[in-house]
C-alpha cells in the first residue's frame, strides 16, 4: 500500500548553520507542494550533518484546511508535533474551525453586490444570500473593509469565520452595528521549547496591533500549586508546563545518544493520569499530553492506559490523541478500535482519526472488508464517509480485498484501487 502525502510549509527555524542545506532543497516558506516522507529525509540528513542543530519546520496538510503540524528537529531524532491554535498568547483555548458551509456569511442583500470588494472575483461565490469568505486576503486595510462591509449587511446580529490575512490566522468577529473585531490566532503546541521556535518559524502579528482578544474562562477546579504534585495541583498551564517539562529520560553517562529512564517516572505519569483532580472538560489537555508522553516514552507499557482510555475518556480532543498513538501500534486489538472509531466516533474525532487511519495496512483491510463492504448500500452514509476517508488519503486498495464488492461500490473506489 502506498501513500503519497504532501505539505505546505509555512515556515522554517534553523541555526545559521543549517539554513543553507535546507535552503538548497527547498525548505522553505512559500506556495510550493512539499511530498512530507522527503521533507522528513532533508531534515534527518541535516540533524547527520549538524547534530547539535535545532530545527522546525511549520507545515500545513493539504487535505485539512487549517490543520498544521511542525517537524522539530534535534540531537535526539526528528519529532512531529500536531498543532492547535489558540486565541492568547500565553494558554491554550481551543478553536473550532469553521467548515463548509459553516464559513459563507448570510447577508441581508444579495452577495453579488459585495463582489467588487474582492481583489478577484474567483476567490467568492454569490449564491442568494450567501457570501463566502476567501480564505486568503493579502493585506489587513482590504481586509478590515471588506469585513465592515460585510457586517453591515448581516441578516444575524454576529458571525464569526476564520480569516487568513498576510499569512496570520484571525478570527474575525462580524457585528452588524460594531463592524469587525479581530482576535490574532497563536500557534500552540504543548512543549514551551518548541512552541517558541514554531512561533518565530510561522510568525505571529504583535498584540497590541489589533483588537483585544477575547477572555477565556480558565479550566475551573484548579488549586494551589504544590512543588511536591505538580502534575495534579495548580492551573491548567501550570500542569501542561510540569508533564512537558517532566524528566523521563536522562542521558547516560558516557553515551551521546542514549537516554535511561529516570526511576518512577512511569508511576507518576500513570497516577497523575487517572487521579480525579485531572478529571473533567476542564484539564482535558492535560490528559492529551499524559497521554503523549506516555505513549512517546514507553511504547509497550502503555499500550493498556491507551485501551482503558478509549472506554472511559469522553472528551473529543483526547480520544483523538489516544487513536493518533494507537495508529503506530502494531496490535490487532488495536487494528480493531481504530476500524471501529470510524464507525462510532462523532465528527470531531473523526477528523483526527481520518488523518492516521491508513498508517497501518492491517487496520484498513480491516475497515474495507468488515465495516465497508457490509455497509452498502444498507448503510449508505458509513459507506460514504469511509469511501471519501480511503480518496481523500489516496490509500491504495487491492483487489482482492473487495473481490465481492458490488459494481457500484468498485466506481466509487476505482481512483484508489490498484491498477493489475
Amino acid at each position: 500500500m502506498s501513500h503519497v502525502d504532501f505539505v505546505l510549509i509555512r515556515g522554517c527555524e534553523a541555526t545559521e548553520e543549517v539554513r543553507p542545506t535546507l535552503q538548497r532543497h527547498g525548505i522553505t516558506a512559500g506556495p510550493e507542494l512539499h511530498e512530507k516522507k522527503k521533507v522528513e529525509q532533508v531534515l534527518l540528513d541535516a540533524l547527520g550533518d549538524f547534530p547539535e542543530a535545532l530545527i522546525c519546520v511549520v507545515f500545513q496538510d493539504t487535505f485539512w484546511e487549517f490543520k498544521h503540524g511542525v517537524f522539530l528537529a534535534f540531537d535526539s531524532g526528528l519529532d512531529e508535533a500536531q498543532v492547535s491554535w489558540s486565541l492568547k498568547e500565553d494558554e491554550l483555548a481551543g478553536f473550532e474551525v469553521p467548515e463548509g458551509e459553516a464559513a459563507q456569511v448570510p447577508l441581508s442583500v444579495d452577495a453579488d453586490s459585495l463582489l467588487y470588494l474582492f481583489d478577484c472575483e474567483e476567490a467568492v461565490s454569490a449564491e442568494e444570500q450567501l457570501l463566502s469568505l476567501p480564505i486568503l486576503f493579502r493585506e489587513l486595510p482590504t481586509a478590515q473593509q471588506v469585513l465592515v462591509q460585510v457586517a453591515a449587511v448581516l441578516k444575524p446580529k454576529q458571525f464569526q469565520v476564520l480569516v487568513d490575512i498576510a499569512g496570520h490566522y484571525f478570527v474575525a468577529t462580524l457585528e452588524r452595528k460594531k463592524g469587525v473585531t479581530l482576535a490574532p490566532l497563536y500557534p500552540w503546541v504543548e512543549d514551551g521549547e518548541v512552541r517558541k521556535c514554531m512561533r518565530s518559524a510561522v510568525g505571529t502579528p504583535a498584540p497590541e496591533t489589533f483588537e483585544p482578544c477575547p477572555k477565556r474562562e480558565r479550566a475551573r477546579g484548579g488549586s494551589k500549586r504544590d512543588p511536591q504534585r505538580p502534575f495534579t495541583t495548580g492551573s491548567l498551564r501550570a500542569r501542561l508546563d510540569s508533564v512537558q517539562g517532566a524528566s523521563v529520560m536522562s542521558r547516560a553517562e558516557y553515551g551521546h545518544r542514549t537516554f535511561v529512564e529516570t526511576p518512577e517516572s512511569f508511576a507518576q505519569l500513570d497516577a497523575a493520569l487517572r487521579t480525579p483532580e485531572n478529571a473533567g472538560p476542564g484539564f482535558a489537555p492535560v490528559r492529551s499530553a499524559l497521554y503523549q508522553v506516555l505513549f512517546t516514552c514507553w511504547p509497550e507499557k502503555a499500550r493498556p492506559l491507551l485501551f482503558s482510555g478509549l472506554e472511559a475518556e469522553e472528551d473529543d480532543a483526547v480520544r483523538g490523541r489516544i487513536y493518533a498513538c494507537l495508529s503506530k501500534v502494531e496490535d490487532p486489538a488495536a487494528y480493531h478500535a481504530l476500524a471501529r472509531g470510524m464507525k462510532v466516533e462523532p465528527p470531531g474525532v473523526l477528523e483526527r482519526l481520518s488523518q492516521v487511519i491508513w498508517r497501518q495496512k492491517a487496520t484498513v483491510e480491516l475497515l474495507v472488508r468488515e465495516y465497508l463492504i457490509p455497509a452498502w448500500p444498507e448503510d449508505r452514509a458509513l459507506a460514504d464517509r469511509l469511501v471519501k476517508v480511503l480518496r481523500d488519503e489516496y490509500v491504495e486498495i487491492p483487489h482482492a480485498w473487495v473481490a465481492e464488492a458490488p459494481e457500484e461500490l468498485l466506481k466509487l473506489l476505482g481512483p484508489v484501487l490498484v491498477k493489475s
